[in-house]
């Protein structure tokens, strides 16, 4: 087993221990437990420089198992319910600061990930551990900070005034340039360096900067945050793909996502296969009844073209030599230089179609198929939320669910509302004497 898969695995359980330490003191989101007591001595002895790898990697893993399927019920990807109605304040766009699944939940864990990287990053190398430990823990925590940027409006970091998007762009632009020249020959650390910086560049409609690192990506990588096959629900966070128990329907009375039926009835795409016999009656408190198809394992999850239900350790595919193509093609159509022709994009466009049952591209409109195939490409894997503010910010493009809400008969009075990107959460703004 090589280093890499080791301190993946270790990640879950160093998951598990943070988690259960945030729990006993949750009033700090941003504590690391105890860094005083991690000494020069036992980073360079190697075991813990795993751990603190681990952990950056694991506090990561659980932000992003959070936001990407609350990203799927923001975004038109899903539609949501749950018994409990603030889980579905992101179904229904109506996110604000006290929303209690948002200040209690994600909000801190998105942060804590950030701070986790970080601070471990600094310890490795007050520990004079190696450089590709540091560039992992770096690259990691870049990547924390890019989940912060993708879905709030505005930032705070490390407890000081809240900051524009682009401004913690550029921090996670930082973090990924201080990893490259210390992740040496480890060709994994460097493309998922280099990808990340490629994602904050275009997500800042810096196109030529997205291009220029997304064509040193390799068209195969893959990185992936594992999960762990698990029939407890006390697991969800640090061991399972939450859509196991979101979109399976495990528990009847609880999560149900599904796919709305206004955009799915007719539409097929072999990236998203789904349970086309029926429309599942889903669980919401609400007196409307809803209905949704229940959506199977999309090709940007490990098990992919399986016909079946998303299980527990399907895991997800969140850097990609893919996402970096999709970079280059999107940046070119919109004038960013060093990047392909038209020629090029639209091959690169009837490639993506065959993947998911199509033929060649007839249409006139490059830019809006390069969108249906980026969204197919990169389902539930965290992309739509960003991809939908990006395109609207920068290219005037509104793509975001509205008007009557799906899966709903059509005599409901349920409507979308506003949210786009994520506020700051009511506990920060209360604590943060600098916000």
């Amino acid at each position: 087993m090589n280093r890499i898969e080791t301190q993946r695995r270790a990640a879950l359980a160093a998951a598990a221990l943070l988690l259960a330490a945030a729990a006993v003191a949750c009033s700090d989101a941003l504590s690391v437990e105890r860094p005083g007591q991690i000494t020069d001595g036992q980073v360079g002895g190697g075991g813990l420089t795993d751990a603190l790898v681990a952990g950056a990697e694991g506090e990561f893993h659980v932000a992003f198992n959070w936001v990407a399927n609350s990203g799927a019920a923001a975004s038109d990807e899903a539609i949501f319910t749950h018994g409990w109605t603030p889980w579905e304040e992101y179904d229904r766009r109506t996110l604000t600061p006290a929303s209690p699944a948002w200040d209690g939940i994600g909000y801190p864990w998105m942060q804590r990930a950030r701070v986790t990287g970080v601070r471990n990053a600094q310890k490795l190398v007050e520990g004079k551990a190696s450089g590709v430990a540091v560039a992992h823990a770096l690259n990691y925590a870049g990547f924390s900070t890019l989940l912060l940027a993708d879905y709030l409006c505005e930032v705070p970091l490390n407890g000081g005034p809240k900051l524009p998007r682009a401004q913690v762009y550029d921090s996670a632009i930082a973090l990924f340039n201080q990893a490259l020249p210390l992740a040496g020959a480890d060709a994994e650390m460097t493309n998922l360096a280099n990808l990340g910086i490629a994602r904050a560049y275009l997500n800042k409609n810096d196109l030529a900067h997205a291009i220029e690192y997304a064509k040193k990506v390799p068209a195969g990588f893959e990185a992936w945050v594992r999960f762990q096959d698990s029939n407890n629900f006390d697991d969800w966070v640090q061991k399972y793909n939450l859509f196991y128990r979101t979109s399976g329907f495990i528990s009847p009375s609880e999560f149900s996502l599904a796919l709305d039926p206004a955009e799915w009835a007719t539409k097929r795409d072999l990236r998203v296969p789904f349970n086309t016999d029926v429309q599942q009656r889903m669980f919401t408190s609400n007196p409307y009844p809803r209905l949704g198809y229940i959506p199977f394992v999309p090709s940007s999850f490990k098990g992919w073209p399986v016909q079946d239900t998303i299980t527990g350790g399907a895991d997800i595919r969140f850097a990609s030599g893919l996402e970096a193509r999709y970079i280059i093609a999107e940046a070119s159509l919109y004038g960013g230089t060093g990047g392909w022709s038209g020629a090029q994009v639209l091959a690169f466009i009837n490639e993506r179609r065959a993947v998911g049952g199509f033929g060649p591209y007839a249409g006139a409109d490059l830019k809006g198929e390069l969108r249906e195939q980026r969204k197919m490409d990169l389902f539930f894997a965290g992309y739509r939320v960003p991809d939908l503010i990006r395109y609207k910010q920068f290219h005037g493009i509104d793509e975001w669910p509205k008007g009557k809400m799906g899966g709903y008969p059509a005599d409901a009075p349920y409507t979308y509302g506003s949210t786009e990107c994520w506020p700051v959460a009511q506990s920060e703004i209360n604590t943060n004497p600098n916000f």
